[in-house]
């Protein structure tokens, strides 16, 4: 079995994370498979080999039936649940939206389903519980009451938060995941600021348990600087989980390997991350493409860790004095220059 991969001199957690759903069988809204499906405790062994320590797992994969099954399999490979999260997305039901659903019947499955995976979570040994916002939104306006959908995010959050605390302490954490667009038009929670002012509107009891999850692509997406997403979480003390990937424009969410596009930022990203001493789980939420043959589906994986590795140990390696002393004289293409040099000289 492959070592696993380790983020030098990083704060806290220094493994590096996965999603089983990262190495599937090639499927798009467009098409089908091309790869036959490999069951998701046989996915474990592939994210071990490929340099992973943390495995992350929706309910759909993992559901409270298989849990004890990916603890020991996980546990024969060496690895760790770094995340587990709710599919309210895939469920029929929740087509309209779940928290924000007009149906208060199905508001209050969704927060049913919603302390289950914190159950489950627990269950698993993983530290944060992830919510995507993947239906809650509109596709045609006055569909919804606006004003009324926010008030019931925050009554549903509120809600899980009690759970979790009541329960489990502060043992699990919750991060929310913005995303401004797909598969709603138009989505509630679009942006991690939207994310960061729910927050800010939950009961004080169990506020401190909710952070954000920010991912690169969701940000690029928005047409947003993904860098200064994260400088937004730090300065609020709410980055209590990253997924990095790469997009190549404001298109579909793509989930290409990491480093692939913007290395320079990405770059630029490790250093503030180095600099603010994060402790939290750096994972991935890349997707093996459709293209690629079943043997060689933890490329993506592969290829993403080896440029994060890289990537942070140039980061390392910049000289912060150089930063402080270009901003000071206010020689920003210099100080471009010196990030170019850092990820391309000798």
């Amino acid at each position: 079995m492959k070592s696993a991969l380790n983020l030098p001199h990083k704060a806290g957690r220094n493994g590096l994370g996965a999603g089983v759903w990262n190495i599937g069988p090639g499927t798009d809204p467009f098409g089908g498979p091309t790869r036959e499906a490999i069951p998701i405790l046989d996915r474990l062994p592939i994210l071990a080999e490929a340099g992973m320590t943390y495995y992350e797992a929706h309910d759909v994969e993992i559901p409270a039936s298989h849990v004890d099954a990916a603890k020991k399999r996980a546990q024969e490979v060496g690895l760790q649940c770094g995340m587990y999260t709710p599919s309210f997305f895939a469920d029929p039901i929740f087509k309209y939206g779940a928290m924000t659903s007009n149906d208060p019947a199905i508001r209050k499955l969704s927060v049913k389903n919603a302390v289950a995976a914190v159950d489950n979570a627990a269950a698993l040994g993983a530290p944060t519980v992830v919510f995507w916002n993947g239906r809650e939104g509109f596709d045609f306006v006055l569909t919804k009451n606006g004003q009324e959908a926010f008030k019931r995010l925050v009554e549903g959050f509120d809600q899980v938060g009690q759970y979790a605390h009541e329960r489990y302490g502060t043992s699990i954490r919750v991060a929310l995941e913005p995303k401004p667009n797909e598969p709603r038009a138009n989505m509630y929670l679009a942006t991690v600021g939207e994310v960061l002012y729910l927050i800010s509107r939950l009961d004080s009891s169990h506020q401190a348990l909710f952070g954000v999850n920010p991912e690169t692509a969701h940000s690029r997406i928005a047409g947003l600087d993904y860098l200064w997403d994260v400088e937004m979480c730090l300065e609020a003390g709410k980055l209590f989980h990253i997924h990095l990937n790469s997009q190549d424009g404001q298109r579909y969410d793509q989930d290409l390997p990491f480093g692939y596009t913007e290395p320079l930022k990405d770059l630029a990203l490790l250093v503030v991350l180095q600099d603010a001493g994060y402790e939290n789980i750096i994972a991935f939420d890349i997707k093996a493409p459709r293209t690629d043959e079943p043997k060689y589906v933890a490329d993506i994986i592969e290829v993403s860790a080896q440029n994060l590795v890289w990537l942070w140990e140039r980061a390392l390696a910049v000289d912060r004095a150089v930063i402080q002393e270009l901003r000071q004289e206010k020689r920003n293409t210099a100080l471009a220059g010196y990030l170019s040099k850092s990820l391309y000289g000798r």
